[in-house]
């Protein structure tokens, strides 16, 4: 038995809270009682107020945040235990991080899109082998080979514009610090097992770009490139002194950045292998994951595991229950109640 988000057990914390604002409104109700009168008397004209019903109001609503709580956090038993021997391919995202990614030719601009993309394919190829590279004008490992899909998405967040100083679109030197990240990272460098993912709008490249998808492509590396933008293009956006401006070339005219279609698909067949826009949608999702499910996979250690069944919903379901017989149930007597008196005898004339 385990709770599949320990985290969100923190929610009971707010059950002192609740109780202790209870009893401060409790105890300020006391006290404004005693300013109209005689506690005597203005109890007896609120004859209907049910102090007992207060605290069974409050023991639903703690049940149903108890209940809130479990829910979320998940708790799960294992139902069996199954063996299995780890397989996967070793995917390197190589990210575009040069400042007119923040063009917004696609909404909310090419970066946030681009990250929202990187982010599915981490989700989908979970249980690979995923390493992050930046580039601009030079390329740096973000994060090296991983199997650890939280990990890289975490690092996908702080990707950002500023991570590298040199300006430019330098796709060669990307592609080459993947290569190295392969050879000090991968278990056989022999394997057809590998994949070189580029995201970048293209704006500028050398022909190192070429020579190095080439040179990937000899070593059995699948290179898949991933456009972003339109060939509209829009403005670069810059910040200065809290304004919004855009970028200028030395004339003084606002300078447009344009996604280079062409310079994307001459690498991916240059490197034999295949060019997707991101305007496609789920499709560049799916060409993704056939692409990657096509490489030989590598065989690892064999390994445990338990196969848990979640029971969220029971407690997502008593949850409800409990909170909407806090909210309907009123806390003053029943009228009819107090009608009754078992004890009462009748008077004689």
């Amino acid at each position: 038995m385990q709770f599949e988000h320990p985290i969100y057990l923190y929610v009971l914390c707010a059950i002192p809270v609740v109780l202790v604002f209870f009893f401060i409104t409790l105890q300020w109700r006391k006290a404004a009682i005693k300013k109209i009168g005689d506690p005597a008397l203005v109890k007896s004209l609120m004859e209907r107020n049910s102090q007992l019903r207060k605290f069974i109001k409050l023991l639903f609503l703690i049940l149903a945040l108890t209940c809130f709580s479990f829910a979320l956090a998940n708790l799960r038993m294992g139902s069996k235990k199954e063996k299995a021997q780890k397989e996967g391919s070793e995917i390197i995202i190589c990210f575009d991080v040069s400042r007119s990614m923040l063009a917004e030719d696609i909404k909310p601009d090419r970066l946030t899109r681009a990250q929202i993309l990187v982010s599915q394919i981490i989700e989908a190829l979970a249980g690979n082998k995923i390493g992050l590279v930046v580039f601009a004008g030079k390329a740096y490992v973000q994060m090296p080979l991983t199997v650890d899909a939280r990990a890289t998405l975490m690092y996908l967040n702080t990707i950002n514009t500023s991570m590298v100083q040199t300006q430019g679109t330098n796709v060669g030197e990307a592609i080459q610090v993947a290569m190295e990240v392969f050879e000090n990272g991968s278990s056989d460098n022999k394997k057809e097992n590998k994949a070189i993912i580029i995201i970048s709008d293209g704006e500028s490249h050398d022909g190192v770009a070429l020579e190095m998808a080439e040179k990937a492509a000899t070593e059995n590396i699948k290179l898949i490139t991933i456009g972003v933008g339109t060939a509209q293009g829009a403005p670069i956006p810059t910040k200065r002194g809290g304004v919004t401006d855009f970028k200028k070339d030395k004339n003084g005219n606002i300078v447009l950045t344009k996604l280079n279609e062409q310079a994307l698909q001459q690498i991916a067949e240059a490197g034999e292998g295949k060019y997707l826009n991101l305007n496609e949608g789920s499709n560049v999702l799916k060409h993704v994951k056939e692409a990657i499910n096509s490489l030989e996979k590598d065989k690892g250690e064999m390994y445990e595991f338990t196969e848990y069944q979640n029971h969220f919903q029971l407690f997502l379901i008593l949850g409800l229950c409990f909170l909407t017989i806090e909210f309907f149930m009123s806390d003053k007597r029943w009228l009819w109640i107090q009608k009754i008196n078992v004890f009462e005898t009748t008077k004689t004339k």
